[in-house]
């Protein structure tokens, strides 16, 4: 069971990356025209004050306080409860999402949008979005340690819920704010994601 399960998280990391590669290579390419744009102009047009505040909210939560903060809560938890296998993965999953994102931006450089007003301040290269990998690096592995202790298909199932909600919902806010491209969150996504699966399938044959 454990092997069928290694190889289900290293097959959804293959096919995550595979999207993140795709992405990568269309905007390298030019591929993607002007569709990015016209989304995040389109965005701006629903903008109204409420759905500011709440999206300016919902983006700290994968802002590189927050998700260090959690990160380090949760780490404290797992050796707390004696899961060192678990502590260590949250860390090579939070580290290693960083460092490719990090050394995405730089390959690529793509420049912040200008197509629409930026509502946060944000600096440094677009793609693929810090956010978006970051929060999904995060919130999916802490939902994958919980579904470990978990019983229930049921509570398993709320969990990865709640963590594929918050992590869109991150997302979303990121173009909603004007910051990002739809591409750059969807990659940051993809590459988070990919990550993430990765190290569950080499720390899941662990026991």
């Amino acid at each position: 069971m454990r092997t069928k399960a290694t190889f289900v998280w290293l097959g959804a990391a293959a096919l995550a990356f595979g999207v993140f590669l795709r992405i990568t290579r269309e905007l390298i390419e030019g591929e993607l025209g002007t569709g990015d744009g016209t989304i995040l102009r389109e965005v701006a047009k629903a903008r109204n004050p409420w759905l500011t505040i709440a999206a300016v909210d919902i983006t700290s939560l994968g802002s590189a306080t927050i998700v260090t903060l959690f990160t380090v809560l949760a780490f404290a938890i797992l050796i707390r409860i004696g899961d060192r296998i678990g502590a260590i993965q949250l860390l090579a999953s939070s580290a290693g999402a960083g460092l490719l994102t990090l050394g995405t931006k730089l390959l690529v450089e793509r420049v912040r949008p200008a197509v629409a007003q930026q509502l946060v301040a944000a600096t440094g290269f677009s793609y693929p979005s810090g956010h978006s990998a970051s929060s999904t690096a995060l919130y999916l592995t802490l939902a994958i340690l919980a579904a470990r202790h978990l019983r229930r298909s049921g509570d398993r199932s709320a969990v990865f819920g709640g963590a594929v909600a918050v992590i869109l919902a991150v997302a979303a806010s990121r173009v909603y704010l004007g910051v990002h491209y739809l591409t750059d969150v969807a990659s940051g996504v993809a590459l988070g994601a990919a990550w993430v699966c990765l190290m569950a399938g080499l720390f899941g044959v662990f026991p």
